[in-house]
């Protein structure tokens, strides 16, 4: 029966875990459909873009807020109505007809997906010790990546018979919600600890870390496509073709996590990924042809599979129990702050030169990053 329980304990964390990555990314293939939709609103195909980046501006300014409702009205009941609210977000775009009250709906999908973030995070570090985390957040990589390989493709499919029919997939929590009651159970609160505030100001570093991945992570659907379509004169479903080959990678570079975790520190795995992400870009930069692109998902896709899932469990390993709620707001924060603010921080370069050339600095960025790291590194444990 403890077994049975534990099993069904993961299970459901791992469903939760998806809809992060399902919010995100799964009406991508609608968004030119709104725009033809709606074409008589003025500026169309800027607001229709706001469908992606509501959500983020709502989380990012929310998050931490949600973070200290977390510690103090516990884990589930945060958890379970950021779930409703992203089903009923999530899904409007299904059932409504006016553009500006699904932009509506789409931030309250935002608030929603702090809430289940936030106190997802922080019940993976109530559930689990360090060393049995290392190997669930191995297993939860994977569930995320496969999720983002089902979401973009299911949105696609969806998307080509009208552009409303991929908001029903924001109804899908709605036939694990009934699981996730009986396999959850709230944590004992934990009291304050007299060093938080030192643990908290440790955390800083991650908290930049977890901005500035997200700001290359979202190179990839805020970029890439202008590079397939515009430069390259390739097909727009190309772009989902070569997303999801990246996460099959992903994916499979997860799996690994725990294994690594074993034999580097955190620095020194975030060393290993920027040398993996710098060379990616690089062959992005030289790309001339498709298959050039497939080639740089190998080395894109392992390094992302490493630094979402090592920043979580660095931040878990340095925050205090009493503390997780609001710590993981702030996380969650600053991944979706990255999010929301990897096309303003990119675009000046783009505008000036094109999206090639911007690969190719980042590429430069990233390898002296790594080296700098490696550099720093050099017999930590930590």
């Amino acid at each position: 029966m403890p077994n049975k329980f534990q099993r069904n304990l993961k299970i459901s964390l791992l469903l939760v875990a998806t809809l992060g990555v399902m919010s995100g990314i799964t009406i991508v293939s609608s968004l030119p459909l709104i725009s033809q939709t709606f074409s008589e609103i003025p500026h169309i195909d800027f607001l229709s873009k706001l469908m992606l980046t509501i959500p983020s501006m709502v989380i990012a300014f929310f998050a931490p807020f949600v973070g200290m409702i977390v510690d103090k009205w516990g884990r589930l009941k945060p958890l379970y109505i950021g779930i409703i609210l992203f089903i009923l977000g999530g899904s409007s775009g299904l059932y409504l007809h006016d553009f500006y009250i699904i932009l509506i709906g789409r931030a309250i999908l935002g608030l929603g997906v702090a809430l289940i973030m936030t106190s997802s995070t922080a019940l993976i570090g109530d559930y689990f010790d360090e060393a049995s985390r290392h190997k669930f957040m191995s297993v939860q990589g994977l569930s995320v990546a496969l999720g983002g390989i089902v979401f973009i493709t299911l949105g696609g499919l969806l998307a080509q018979m009208h552009w409303s029919y991929p908001f029903a997939i924001y109804l899908i929590p709605l036939l694990f919600l009934p699981f996730l009651f009986f396999s959850l159970y709230e944590p004992q609160k934990h009291k304050v600890s007299m060093e938080v505030g030192e643990i908290e100001s440790s955390l800083l570093p991650v908290y930049i870390t977890a901005f500035f991945a997200m700001v290359l992570f979202y190179m990839m659907p805020t970029q890439l496509p202008y590079l397939i379509v515009n430069t390259l004169n390739e097909e727009p479903q190309t772009v989902g073709f070569v997303i999801v080959t990246a996460m099959i990678f992903n994916a499979l570079t997860s799996m690994q996590y725990a294994k690594i975790k074993a034999r580097l520190s955190y620095l020194q795995i975030y060393s290993f990924t920027f040398v993996l992400f710098g060379l990616g870009l690089f062959i992005m930069s030289q790309a001339h042809s498709i298959p050039h692109l497939f080639y740089s998902t190998v080395f894109i896709g392992m390094a992302f599979g490493l630094l979402l899932v090592n920043t979580n469990a660095w931040f878990l390993s340095e925050v205090h129990a009493s503390k997780r709620g609001k710590a993981s707001g702030i996380l969650t924060s600053s991944f979706f702050l990255g999010q929301f603010s990897s096309p303003l921080i990119f675009q000046p370069i783009v505008a000036h030169s094109d999206i090639q050339t911007l690969f190719l600095l980042v590429a430069i960025v990233s390898v002296l990053t790594s080296l700098i790291l490696f550099i720093k590194t050099r017999g930590s444990k930590k």
